[in-house]
């Protein structure tokens, strides 16, 4: 037995070359360098395309800035705008409130029938004209201060006396209804000016002509009988008058009135808002039989 294990421990020779060969085959797999990546053509980049990239990011950015001043610009210039107004139908609701005493009522009645009401006639178409062609034709002197205020001062007080005298003849409950529906009606034609996406600015030379021709009716208003028809044509005109000076105020669509037309576009809407309730009243006293 132990000879044969002798014998067989003699015979055994391990093959080492053969490891050596699998061996070397493994380390030269994990110590062989990698292949290169095969890179494909990349564009040549030219500095001018760079340049223009940077010019157009800085011309972004700067008209960003640029709308965001003109926002806070327009902004502005629609509370001032707006401040104007609402001081200017304080001072006409003052007047149109003195029509309700009965003193003050009968005085008035008694001026129309009297003599100096042509005066009076003849110095508010004076004044009237005057400032709507200073504010018109002139714009320097419609943003000049304080000329501009002092001309928009003055028609205020004119159309005050006017709708004092106006609303003198009609039921104080009348006056008050017109006041009402005007208010509403104001109201609902600003929200839907600014809203939509309507441009009414082209209407402007169409709405001058047919608003002179209802002006120089409601200035002899106590000398001609005007009908109902033509009462409603002159609500349909201002109140599309006043969608059209709205969006002129608001700048969203169209053509705007310039940074320093406070004055003006305070007139403009001061003339829309009175001449509508001047026509709204009108219909109620027909309605009612005053």
């Amino acid at each position: 037995m132990e000879q044969n294990a002798q014998n067989s421990n003699e015979n055994y020779q391990p093959n080492f070359n053969q490891n050596d060969e699998f061996l070397g085959k493994e380390s030269e797999q994990y110590n062989a360098k990698p292949a290169d990546p095969i890179m494909e053509p990349q564009p040549e980049v030219n500095q001018k395309d760079i340049d223009n990239m940077f010019d157009a990011q800085i011309d972004q950015f700067n008209q960003d800035d640029d709308k965001a001043i003109d926002y806070q610009v327009r902004k502005g210039f629609i509370i001032k705008t707006y401040g104007i107004l609402i001081f200017n139908l304080i001072i006409t609701g003052i007047f149109i409130c003195l029509s309700f005493v009965p003193k003050i009522n009968n005085a008035i009645k008694h001026f129309v029938g009297g003599p100096f009401f042509m005066v009076f006639t003849a110095l508010f178409l004076c004044i009237t004209i005057f400032v709507c062609i200073m504010f018109s034709c002139f714009t320097q002197v419609a943003r000049r201060v304080p000329i501009n205020y002092i001309l928009l001062f003055s028609f205020t007080l004119s159309m005050s006396f006017y709708c004092l005298i106006f609303c003198a003849f009609f039921n104080p409950l009348d006056v008050i209804a017109a006041v009402i529906l005007t208010l509403f009606a104001t109201i609902g034609l600003t929200v839907y000016a600014m809203r939509t996406k309507t441009d009414f600015t082209f209407l402007g030379g169409i709405l001058f002509c047919f608003s002179f021709v209802i002006f120089i009716t409601i200035i002899f208003y106590f000398f001609i009988k005007v009908t109902a028809l033509w009462l409603m044509l002159g609500v349909m005109c201002y109140s599309l008058y006043l969608i059209y000076d709205t969006q002129l105020i608001m700048g969203n669509v169209g053509i705007s009135y310039g940074i320093d037309d406070y004055c003006l576009a305070a007139l403009n809407l001061y003339i829309d808002i009175i001449y509508l309730f001047i026509k709204i009243l009108e219909i109620i006293g027909r309605l009612r039989g005053n």
